[in-house]
């Protein structure tokens, strides 16, 4: 009989070698195609949302679910959650909840809820206060007002312009941007996805916007626009009577 013949040491190491280049060629590819795949679920996750959004008014006589604009605290039931209670943020309380029933709809599938990261605002190293969502409610809703959704009702969805934003993917480079359900576009967008994320407009059309076309547009515009769009001040901003961060 003919005796097995074994592996060299060099062709061992040229083996590696080879599955070490393939792997380098293959991650970036794969790395990319799970972005895409974030990217689709959270487009498709807004959509729904804008869905129960739409429901919720339909049943309200057309007035939106409130905006969760509370730094967790207050006492109004929000679309994300209801402040206050043995659990502050619960899920299951918020208004959405009855018409979505999952709390995957609600996370982008690359975002991390629980991760710790450096906060400019809070200046520690901390974890998000809220760790439902991904995503954001346009704190218009709230008029971008201290106290505002405790003195005034939400407004009508036909207050709201079609193209108005919405809700987005909010920048998650500052765990205290999640201090509740709601932000205001200074805050930012999220960056995720190619340096991009995603928003949706009260029409419930649902889009992805890059990084840079969010701060150089309308950000930084002092007039009414798609983000600035609260229904009860003329430049879409906080109220004099009422005024925001």
């Amino acid at each position: 009989m003919n005796a097995r013949r074994a592996f060299t040491l060099i062709e061992l190491l040229a083996v590696i070698a080879i599955i070490g280049i393939l792997a380098a060629l293959l991650l970036p590819a794969l790395s990319k195609a799970k972005n895409q795949a974030g990217k689709v679920t959270d487009l498709n996750n807004l959509k729904q949302i804008m869905v129960a959004m739409d429901l919720y008014a339909a049943d309200d006589a057309d007035v939106l679910p409130s905006a969760n604009w509370d730094a967790g605290g207050g006492s109004l039931p929000g679309w994300l959650y209801t402040p206050g209670g043995a659990v502050n943020f619960d899920l299951k309380s918020g208004q959405l909840w009855p018409t979505l029933h999952d709390a995957r709809i609600f996370v982008c599938p690359n975002d991390d809820l629980r991760m710790w990261h450096w906060s400019d605002l809070k200046q520690v190293n901390m974890q998000r206060p809220q760790q439902l969502s991904s995503y954001a409610m346009n704190g218009a809703v709230a008029g971008y007002s201290y106290a505002y959704e405790h003195s005034h009702p939400p407004p009508k969805l036909a207050q709201m312009q079609a193209g108005d934003c919405a809700f987005w993917e909010t920048d998650e480079t500052d765990p205290q941007h999640f201090n509740d359900g709601a932000n205001y576009p200074p805050e930012g967008v999220s960056g995720r996805h190619s340096a991009g994320g995603i928003q949706a407009a009260f029409d419930s059309s649902v889009n992805y916007i890059k990084l840079a076309q969010w701060y150089a547009e309308d950000v930084t515009n002092a007039l009414r626009n798609r983000l600035w769009c609260n229904p009860n001040s003329p430049d879409g901003h906080a109220s004099a009577e009422y005024p925001g961060p």
